[in-house]
């Protein structure tokens, strides 16, 4: 390997998958970020202890992931989270995408503010299965204002929408995340060190090119001690509004070869619907061709909960 092979290498070796290691590894030395890890990471967290008393309320921690974007990560989270309320638990949606935050226009509380109480942030109720949601979509004041922020108030923000928000007791937490491996995620692991997520879902569309960025996704969840609940392949065929015919439109079983490939549980295949792109409006996608489809992999994670 050449010299200027070795600097690339030594460019984008990963952070330690240890959070205790951070800023004290090998790999740190040199690093512009290693005196922020260290002060984050070097004293225990004052704050652990209520973050879990607020996250040991709730029976099971469900992450929606895709190391790529545009698979539908925050519409199969409304889905699932409306079909479980749907049956009778209590379900929470938090929305940790922070700079292209859709769950508050997914589930049709755009317009509805989070309170702030003496026990702390009240998340919004949604008209669609009484789901409680937060999302920095609800904490802004217009839904076109851009959130530019650096990793550490993104931090600081998640940080504070885990640990200051009163879920209550819930049967279900979904958490929608935006692409990628990066910042927002490593903060969800270290807020659920102790508690422990059930597990996540792993999203692709069924191209090729899609499996190479999502596999990325999967070996974080492997480094991170992560339960791969399973992959569900979205946006799978299209589905004809008249004669109900799937057709593909994006070939590759990106699904299929992911699971095959880390040893993981295909969970379905989901198709385009019409029904479906509108499920933050409305319930019609349960009467659409595809509900069936999303009603077994619902079912299937349940059977893995």
């Amino acid at each position: 390997m050449s010299a200027n092979a070795r600097d690339l290498e030594d460019l984008v070796e990963e952070c330690p998958t240890n959070l205790s290691e951070a800023g004290q590894a090998l790999v740190c030395q040199g690093c512009p970020g290693k005196e922020l890890c260290l002060s984050q990471g070097s004293q225990p967290d004052p704050e652990q202890q209520v973050i879990d008393t607020r996250l040991g309320a709730i029976r099971h921690k469900v992450l929606v992931l895709s190391g790529k974007g545009g698979v539908g990560k925050s519409t199969m989270a409304v889905l699932l989270a409306q079909m479980l309320a749907g049956e009778g638990q209590r379900v929470g949606l938090l929305d940790v995408d922070v700079c292209g935050p859709s769950i508050p226009h997914l589930l049709g509380v755009e317009d509805q503010p989070v309170l702030d109480s003496q026990w702390g942030w009240q998340p919004v109720v949604s008209p669609l299965g009484k789901i409680k949601t937060l999302s920095v979509g609800s904490l802004l004041s217009s839904q076109s204002q851009a959130v530019v922020w650096k990793g550490p108030r993104k931090t600081a923000l998640i940080r504070r929408m885990i640990k200051d928000t009163l879920w209550g007791r819930l049967d279900t937490l979904v958490v929608d995340t935006p692409p990628g491996t990066s910042d927002e995620h490593l903060t969800i692991v270290r807020l659920l060190a102790t508690t422990r997520p059930s597990g996540a879902l792993i999203l692709t569309s069924p191209q090729q090119l899609a499996a190479g960025v999502v596999s990325r996704e999967i070996r974080f969840c492997q480094k991170m001690n992560i339960p791969v609940l399973g992959i569900i392949e979205n946006m799978s065929g299209f589905c004809c509004p008249c004669c109900l015919e799937v057709s593909e439109v994006f070939p590759g079983g990106a699904g299929a070869h992911l699971a095959e490939k880390y040893g993981v549980s295909l969970l379905g295949a989901v198709p385009l619907d019409l029904g479906v792109a509108e499920a933050g409006v409305n319930c019609g996608w349960r009467d659409s061709p595809v509900a069936q489809a999303v009603g077994d992999v619902v079912a299937k994670i349940k059977e893995k909960l």
